[in-house]
């Protein structure tokens, strides 16, 4: 099956449209949902006034998001979150819920989904709400109701609800929009969220889906274009949150950019969270803003810190990303703009508390604009976090941290550094197809490791923090230098027999002690036994779980320096010729 990457998703032609139909009626079991027009109808009168005047910046949102519902991490580093929040004036923590790796919550009203081994309980999580509520900051709830929705179809008491595109040619899916079933199911579940976030809005989701490929699906394209029923469904979704006294949130990417007849049928009161995680133009997000805005609706920008493109470090263009985001969602007095959110994406991509830096960078941007955060963000975050005195040693560990860190693919590689992130081999496929790719011409986090090492004793406060951000930096070097190691030594020893044995033995000890490193870190601050630590993930790629990844990688390595022989024989068959040449080829670039 062939995957579409997020940016073709988000960019690709809209679906083809067929013809008009009637909507079914969606019937609650108790009573709350009815026909589509109904629903419109009420949700309009309960609709905020959008034309009202703008929120000054203190006033508006400034959050940063948590993405419990790939990885749950544990309530004490959520409660360090929200201590972080409240410290750099951040006032809200977008809190996903579940996604098709699974649930983050133990629902009571619908027991059979598909659930993280450390979910919460619903006290757990009123726990957490009354601490953020006492540290000034809102919780707003996200819970995946169209696509993503794999903590619901992959139950299988609830399979029968899995929608895919009709070609079935793609990653995502949805749950079938027309099942009566569907709008059953999420009224009971937000009806708990509810009840244990007490926050104005909640998130329904409603990015990246793939659906029409369901008997219900097929009968109703045959009379209603995908945009109205696409609009018909977010609406009545509005409908219950609105019943519950919510105001309702979606992603962008659909009704603003793949299928933008959606946003004409929507409700006004519908409140739109444009995200985009490459371009660094605010004019562009204005654009989505004004889009919004002619609509009679309000948005929400969302930026990213980690996401698909990168591995344990965003480069420096994630910062201008941020930087757009900033200066068209909150350096304004639009009124439909409710301000800005940095989206943090599937938290075991990265070392747990290694990207506070990141998290200080946006909420300087957000509460006092792009041109504070590029004068003394790093500055600030430096001396009020390590308590350190900021010298040139620190902004140049910061200038090379974001300027070096490598993309992955077509994402990558960084524009400073010239570096594509690789996935650590841990197969003989995937040490033969390393052996075939040019050498990194350099590896800067060497520099940067030399510097942080240098720095470690000017640090006075969350010596722990800093540990992770130098762990980060020592797993990138670690990893860039096991990609140069061995084309280096082809060209330069021929790669002799006991010269591989001795090269393997090298790289297997480096490998254990950083795995043994990475591991220890992830028991501190994570759950031990949490599936993305001891298994691959639902949907998810080898570059997208740096410590289970490494683990592999350290234990291929392990097993080829107790059987050397068989490393030569590897290399001997990859061909050293044709090794040779290619590290002549780069040497010469």
């Amino acid at each position: 099956m062939n995957k579409s990457n997020r940016r073709e998703f988000l960019h690709g032609a809209s679906s083809a449209i067929a013809g008009a139909a009637v909507f079914p009626l969606l019937r609650s079991p108790i009573g709350v949902v009815a026909a589509t027009d109904s629903l419109t109808a009420a949700a309009s009168a309960l609709k905020p006034d959008s034309g009202s005047e703008a929120l000054p910046r203190s006033k508006k949102i400034r959050g940063v998001m948590v993405d419990a519902a790939r990885v749950p991490e544990t309530l004490d580093y959520y409660r360090r979150v929200i201590e972080f929040c409240a410290d750099w004036q951040l006032n809200t923590i977008h809190f996903r819920l579940a996604d098709d790796q699974g649930s983050a919550l133990r629902f009571n009203s619908v027991p059979n989904l598909f659930t993280h081994n450390h979910a919460f309980t619903h006290d757990q999580l009123r726990d957490l709400v009354r601490f953020a509520s006492a540290h000034g900051v809102d919780l707003i709830p996200e819970l995946e109701s169209f696509g993503h929705t794999g903590f619901i179809t992959r139950a299988e008491s609830y399979a029968h609800l899995l929608d895919a595109a009709p070609e079935g040619s793609s990653e995502f899916t949805g749950v079938i929009p027309v099942h009566a079933e569907t709008l059953q199911l999420f009224q009971k579940l937000y009806h708990e969220i509810a009840e244990i976030f007490p926050s104005p809005y909640l998130h329904g989701g409603c990015d990246e889906v793939n659906w029409g490929g369901s008997a219900l699906s097929q009968q109703a394209l045959r009379s209603k274009s995908r945009s109205q029923i696409w609009a018909e469904y977010l609406n009545a979704l509005n409908h219950i949150a609105e019943g519950l006294g919510k105001q309702f949130i979606i992603w962008g990417d659909f009704v603003l950019h793949k299928d933008p007849e959606i946003l004409s049928g929507l409700n006004k009161s519908i409140i739109v969270m444009d995200w985009n995680y490459w371009d660094t133009n605010a004019s562009q997000f204005r654009d989505a803003l004004d889009q919004v805005k002619a609509h009679g609706a309000r948005a929400i920008g969302a930026p990213a810190l980690i996401s698909y493109r990168w591995g344990a470090r965003a480069g420096a263009d994630q910062l201008r990303n941020i930087d757009a985001f900033a200066q068209a969602y909150s350096e304004n007095d639009d009124p439909a703009s409710l301000g800005v959110i940095l989206t943090n994406w599937v938290p075991s991509r990265y070392v747990q508390s290694s990207i506070w830096d990141g998290f200080a960078y946006a909420a300087v941007a957000f509460n006092e604009g792009t041109a504070a955060a590029h004068k003394s963000a790093f500055r600030r975050f430096v001396e009020r976090h390590y308590r350190a005195e900021w010298n040139e040693d620190w902004a140049e560990a910061f200038r090379l941290v974001y300027d070096a860190a490598p993309g992955f693919g077509e994402h990558g590689p960084s524009a400073q550094s010239g570096l594509y992130m690789p996935v650590p081999w841990s197969t003989d496929a995937e040490l033969h197809a390393s052996l075939k790719k040019h050498a990194p011409a350099s590896n800067p986090f060497t520099r940067l490791l030399a510097l942080l090492t240098s720095l470690r004793s000017s640090v006075h406060a969350n010596h722990s923090d800093f540990q992770a951000f130098a762990l980060s930096v020592e797993y990138l070097e670690t990893v860039f230098w096991r990609e140069s190691l061995i084309p280096e030594h082809a060209a330069k020893i021929r790669l002799a027999r006991a010269d591989a044995i001795a090269l393997i033995k090298e790289i297997a000890a480096r490998d254990h002690q950083l795995a043994t490193a990475l591991s220890k870190d992830w028991e501190e601050g994570r759950f031990p036994d949490n599936s993305a630590n001891t298994n691959p993930l639902f949907g998810m790629d080898p570059k997208d779980q740096l410590v289970f990844q490494f683990t592999k990688a350290s234990a291929y390595s392990a097993s080829l320096a107790q059987n050397p022989e068989r490393f030569s024989h590897l290399l001997e068959s990859s061909g050293l010729a044709s090794i040779r040449s290619l590290v002549q080829l780069a040497g010469s670039a």
